[in-house]
């Protein structure tokens, strides 16, 4: 039996409890994949299937699509409370998917957040939400790009920052978009957004050809803030325009794309956000909670690591994922 009472250590991985399952347990982790780091979310979820079959219950990888979208995620909800699963792991595109988390939980259906969370899932019934600390990733963000940019602009020499987003309705994209203001704000404050910012969902050609029209027509720009998925497309983008010295890019994951890319000097940093603990902690929280009927954290929120990598230091904190 597994009984926390304080929020787990960043990084450490929970064990499974040894409680006897009363009957078959049944989990689903409900993803979207458009981008190389759900690859690696994936591996946690590769890791911990073995351990959940071996104690005598099952765990399945469900793919809702490559748009995250509340109607995808929501669906992907659905089915899986009408195929039977006791507990599901989602991802919460924004505080529509609420109405699927209430659905769930009055079917007597465990269900947490991972990766992104709503505003309103905890009150309609998730369990926990485990996942990056998005507002503070994006302020930290904001930051680093002050550090990058502190010789290419000043208080004499305004810049500017083209910012790329997924999708101006998933909220944890929002979050991120918002901290990267305030960081900006807060530590280079002659370093501001380019008009509102411009949505790609999942296209990496959208991902190139925004990175472009931002070189060709954005006066002072000095970098590229991509707060979702490929922003080594940006990162190629810049270095095939002779531009990685006056434009810096800066985004999210250590997927092997991103990492060569930071190696390159093309790509001046990425925060890491443990996605092999997303699945891997998740799933495990989950099976704990059916067997053990406790929650695995009295905090709502339980904070994967960021952690920051440039290139030197890329080597070592990505071998760490």
């Amino acid at each position: 039996m597994s009984t926390p009472s304080t929020t787990p250590p960043q990084g450490k991985r929970p064990a499974l409890s040894t409680t006897k399952p009363t009957k078959p347990v049944k989990i689903a982790i409900i993803a979207i994949e458009n981008n190389p780091f759900f690859g690696q979310v994936k591996t946690g979820y590769d890791a911990v299937k073995p351990k959940i079959e071996a104690a005598g219950g099952t765990v399945d990888w469900i793919n809702a699509g490559t748009e995250v979208t509340v109607d995808s995620v929501g669906d992907a909800i659905n089915a899986a409370v009408a195929d039977g699963y006791d507990a599901i792991a989602a991802l919460m595109p924004g505080d529509g998917i609420c109405t699927y988390v209430r659905k769930a939980n009055a079917e007597g259906v465990l269900l947490a957040a991972y990766n992104g969370n709503a505003s309103c899932a905890q009150s309609s019934g998730a369990l926990f939400f485990h996942g990056q600390d998005l507002r503070a990733a994006g302020m930290q963000a904001g930051k680093l790009m002050c550090t990058a940019t502190k010789g290419l602009a000043s208080a004499t020499k305004p810049g500017v920052i083209g910012v790329e987003t997924e999708s101006f309705t998933f909220q944890a994209l929002e979050e991120r978009r918002l901290g990267f203001l305030d960081g900006l704000k807060q530590n280079c404050p002659w370093v501001t957004q380019s008009g509102g910012g411009v949505e790609y969902q999942e296209s990496t050609d959208r991902v190139a050809s925004v990175t472009r029209d931002y070189m060709t027509s954005t006066k002072n720009l000095v970098g590229i803030y991509v707060t979702g998925g490929n922003p080594q497309v940006a990162a190629q983008t810049v270095a095939s325009a002779g531009k990685t010295s006056t434009v810096k890019v800066i985004g999210f994951d250590f997927t092997a794309e991103n990492v060569a890319q930071i190696k390159a000097g093309n790509m001046y940093a990425a925060i890491g956000q443990d996605p092999y603990g997303q699945s891997y902690d998740t799933i495990v929280w989950l099976y704990n909670a059916l067997v053990d009927k406790q929650k695995p954290s009295p905090d709502y929120f339980i904070p994967t690591a960021a952690v920051v990598g440039t290139q030197a230091n890329i080597t070592t904190v990505s071998a760490a994922t």
